[in-house]
């Protein structure tokens, strides 16, 4: 395939707004169903165990869905995940219909839409590369984190709204139209195939094309010593994004609107480091970006654990702040991922990572929610930001993942013709 600018350019458009759809549904949902959960149990614990339902799933299925990701079509994949997310919204309406739902419940329909998420993810960010050249990939990172800091910003104040309007069912249907549309666009579009190595075992079982994805991480050391100290990232921050709701609402005594302004501020700090990504690039390595991204969003977090319960604003400033510094270590990360894996093997690993940043995120979040009842929310959030700090000054430490600048650097050179696939 040698895709034209015209071509490529106009089949990301269409995926692009397909999932603008689809996120702000989910999210708008997702940002419901969490401060139902805050307004019903006021508990740490409870919150840890709902992201845990929204991790879970996605960590335990990444091995069987990243050998499917690759055989499948990943347009019809990601159309499939669609439909299986809203078929759960469909049956949360009926549960909301019926009377007042236990937490269980909802918990429950939380991990069901995550094995939707466990198929969707991994086939949005392989089928990437197959029709974007390889010179544009940072660039189209920073364009979906743009994507995902204006669904940040737009679906909690719209479910703020929602839940301030109309019952909880209305909520649940945007996200089931949401997801009709985004399906109706990808019917638009057709996403290459990826050629296959005659070794590749595909087809020949799910432990035999597992170990291809793990050796094909494991070859690049960078690589993997970078995503060994992501999954620390990961084990410190999950707990903190699952605890936001709760320190608006337990420390600084805010409720659904303010932590919808909390959440707005976090987006509009992405929205700003999405925009900034295509410069910040032309003039900092890739692994400069991550290290001081990771650097910057742990001092703002930091910073939060020392506030007083007065400063609710200057919370929202400092969530700006870490907004602003995830697009500065995701956009690389997933850009060096598309660039220096096999396109064919690209499901598989990505799965692989999603896998290994997940597992260890329960983890964290068991030992959070408990810890930060008896600690206090504020000084979870203060000892998170040293240690994220710390996983920074690792990074720029090993040689191997210093060296990942360098393997990138061909790239720049490939023309905007690069992908060569075989048409679905």
């Amino acid at each position: 395939m040698n895709p034209t600018t015209h071509s490529w350019f106009r089949t990301f458009l269409i995926v692009f707004t397909s999932q603008a759809f689809s996120l702000l549904g989910s999210s708008a949902l997702s940002f419901a169903l969490v401060w139902w959960l805050t307004a019903e149990t006021g508990s740490a614990t409870i919150l840890a165990y709902a992201s845990i339902a929204a991790l879970l799933p996605q960590a335990l299925l990444g091995p069987i869905a990243g050998p499917f990701v690759d055989r499948w079509d990943r347009r019809l994949t990601i159309m499939g995940a669609d439909l299986f997310v809203a078929a759960t919204s469909l049956v949360l309406i009926g549960v909301f219909t019926a009377g007042e739902p236990s937490v269980a419940v909802i918990i429950a329909v939380i991990a069901a839409r995550s094995v939707g998420a466990a198929f969707q993810t991994p086939a949005s960010q392989a089928a990437v590369p197959m029709y974007v050249p390889s010179d544009q990939l940072m660039r189209v990172a920073g364009w979906n984190f743009f994507l995902g800091s204006g669904v940040a910003m737009a679906a909690p104040v719209l479910g703020a709204f929602l839940m301030g309007v109309a019952p909880m069912q209305a909520i649940i249907a945007v996200d089931v139209v949401g997801a009709l549309i985004a399906v109706a666009l990808m019917m638009l579009v057709r996403i290459p195939n990826p050629e296959r190595a005659e070794n590749d075992p595909v087809g020949s079982g799910l432990v035999a094309e597992f170990r291809v994805g793990w050796r094909e991480l494991v070859r690049n050391r960078g690589l993997l010593d970078l995503t060994l100290v992501l999954i620390v990232v990961t084990l410190l921050y999950m707990p903190i994004n699952a605890l936001f709701p709760l320190m608006t609402k337990a420390h600084f005594g805010g409720g659904a609107l303010q932590a919808s302004l909390v959440e707005l501020a976090f987006g509009a700090g992405m929205l700003a480091g999405s925009l900034a990504i295509g410069s910040l690039s032309a003039r900092f390595s890739g692994v400069r970006l991550i290290s001081s991204g990771l650097v910057l969003i742990g001092a703002m977090i930091g910073l939060a654990g020392l506030l007083p319960t007065t400063a609710f604003w200057a919370f929202a400033v400092l969530s700006v702040g870490m907004g602003f510094s995830a697009p500065l270590f995701g956009a690389p990360i997933t850009a060096m991922f598309q660039t220096l894996i096999d396109p064919a093997k690209l499901g598989r690993v990505m799965s692989l990572y999603m896998t290994l940043t997940m597992l260890v995120a329960p983890i964290g979040l068991l030992l959070a929610g408990p810890l930060a009842e008896k600690t206090g929310v504020a000084v979870w959030f203060a000892l998170t930001g040293v240690l994220i700090v710390g996983c920074a000054a690792v990074a720029l430490a090993v040689p191997a993942i210093r060296a990942l600048d360098e393997a990138m650097s061909p790239s720049e050179a490939v023309t905007e013709c690069e992908p060569a696939t075989n048409e679905a």
